[in-house]
């Protein structure tokens, strides 16, 4: 089993950034790498693979010519690979062009073992005591694209897999959310048993023949007797280990012997670039952690897709810059990935989604409701993200009761001949519009038209338009580029 820890603040490899996979590629981190054309770029980053085909990160395509792959440690070709693995690419890359060279891909589960129980109501799963959450039509389930929902991992469907059940082997890829739990992007079932646990070192003594592992989901920590196993130099309390196991843990385990412990790598080197993407499981916005990377953030970081009032537990970003001397991100940029904003007036509202402006905006279990469910009378602000359909899933709703409610929408902008679309709203724009770029300075900064417009790059510049009234139609108000800092 693999359990990724809560606590993976100050001791973490990050686990992030978003990859489309299709060739393969990246680095072991060490020392940063020119980027190509001489415009040094992220050498190192870390995320899911969403897609196979060529290894885009962060919006950056590699070439994997010769680069080399390994899943848990072990070397393999890039056809085993599979969509909702976290890896971890490391080499050389272009902002400017968006290329860049990749090195090596290392893929590594964050958990393995056997399912202990299924909670259908609530789309978990626990494995060695570890909660798993997963998420309909984002979580991977058995490689298999007919596999889509929880139920469908559950209740077995023509063509797929046997159903996910109590005793499965299973191999789980995710992230610790700011609730504890692991939120999967992946979970497999695997047909030989393997246990291995990953997670911070708590308890240690020098001498002792056992020490606590903490794990995100368990409400105390596991019991690692360290037998015969050889402990790394440097191990203390707060170190991330990965402990493999010969003996195979009964269901409900608290106590596992090990056969090897090894300390988790760095991420990269001192003065290394990286991005990293992912849920914020604590801290403020000033310093925070991303699945158990820990970030800081200053008066020269740059913000994306938001503004530093955005910044909420739970809440999906990016962060790219250097590494410090104790591990840590100095970011220079801070991007949103949960950046689709709406407010309306609501309508059609239930359990599981709503209506605003004529967009369905389904609600799960990861919803957060500030002011409870709203009316479908209820004006309200919603936040939203894609799941891999391209439906809109509200990541949280705040109702809006004082003040002059507006009508907004805010999302990648796709621009196409001097016009802009923002999720399917075709925008209108006309001499009266007042365009502007949104900082977190007291005022914002006004622009002509030409200028916005020449600063939007499709798929990657967010975009605010505001209506006067609900009419879509209508040229819209204000225009502004979000961009903090």
């Amino acid at each position: 089993m693999r359990s990724l820890g809560k606590s993976f603040q100050l001791a973490a490899t990050a686990l992030a950034s978003v990859i489309a996979l299709t060739a393969c590629g990246g680095s072991d981190g060490g020392t940063s790498t020119a980027g190509i054309g001489g415009v040094e770029g992220a050498a190192v980053s870390k995320g899911v693979v969403t897609a196979k085909g060529s290894v885009f990160v962060n919006g950056i395509e590699f070439s994997t010519t010769g680069a080399t792959v390994t899943i848990d440690g072990v070397s393999a070709t890039e056809d085993k690979l599979q969509v909702g693995m976290v890896v971890k690419v490391s080499g050389a890359s272009d902002d400017a062009t968006k290329k860049g060279t990749a090195i090596k891909i290392e893929a590594q589960d964050a958990l393995e073992g056997k399912i202990e129980s299924v909670d259908a109501p609530n789309n978990t799963i626990t494995v060695m005591g570890q909660v798993v959450q997963i998420e309909d039509n984002l979580t991977r389930l058995n490689d298999l694209d007919t596999l889509k929902t929880f139920t469908d991992a559950t209740t077995a469907p023509v063509g797929a897999p046997a159903a996910l059940k109590v005793g499965d082997t299973v191999e789980v890829h995710g992230f610790a959310d700011d609730t504890g739990r692991l939120r999967a992007t992946r979970v497999a079932k695997k047909a030989i048993d393997d246990f291995d646990t990953k997670g911070i070192v708590t308890g240690f003594v020098a001498g002792a023949p056992s020490f606590g592992l903490s794990t995100p989901g368990r409400a105390t920590a596991l019991t690692v007797t360290i037998g015969t196993a050889v402990l790394p130099v440097g191990i203390t309390n707060g170190s991330l280990v990965e402990v493999k196991t010969l003996t195979v843990p009964a269901i409900g385990a608290t106590t596992i012997t090990a056969s090897t412990i090894r300390l988790e790598d760095k991420l990269g080197a001192e003065n290394e670039k990286v991005e990293v993407e992912g849920l914020v499981s604590s801290g403020t916005v000033a310093d925070f952690v991303i699945n158990g990377q820990k970030v800081t953030t200053n008066a020269s970081t740059v913000f994306e897709g938001g503004l530093k009032a955005d910044f909420v537990l739970g809440s999906k970003l990016e962060a790219e810059g250097p590494l410090n001397a104790s591990g840590a991100i100095v970011a220079t940029k801070i991007s949103f990935r949960s950046n689709i904003r709406i407010e309306a007036a609501a309508s059609g509202v239930t359990a599981s989604g709503l209506t605003l402006l004529g967009k369905s905006i389904a609600i799960n279990k990861f919803t957060r409701m500030d002011d409870g469910l709203p009316l479908s009378t209820s004006h309200v602000q919603v936040r939203a993200m894609l799941d891999r359909n391209g439906n809109l899933v509200a990541t949280r709703i705040r109702i809006i009761t004082s003040g002059n409610p507006k009508t907004f929408v805010q999302g990648p902008v796709s621009v196409s001949g001097g016009a802009m679309t923002i999720l399917g709203f075709p925008v209108a724009t006309n001499a009266s519009t007042q365009f502007r770029i949104s900082t977190d300075a007291p005022a914002d900064q006004a622009v002509s038209s030409a200028n916005f417009f020449a600063q939007l790059k499709s798929g990657v510049t967010v975009v605010k338009v505001r209506w006067a009234s609900g009419d879509t139609t209508l040229p819209v108000e204000e225009a502004e580029i979000e961009l903090g800092k």
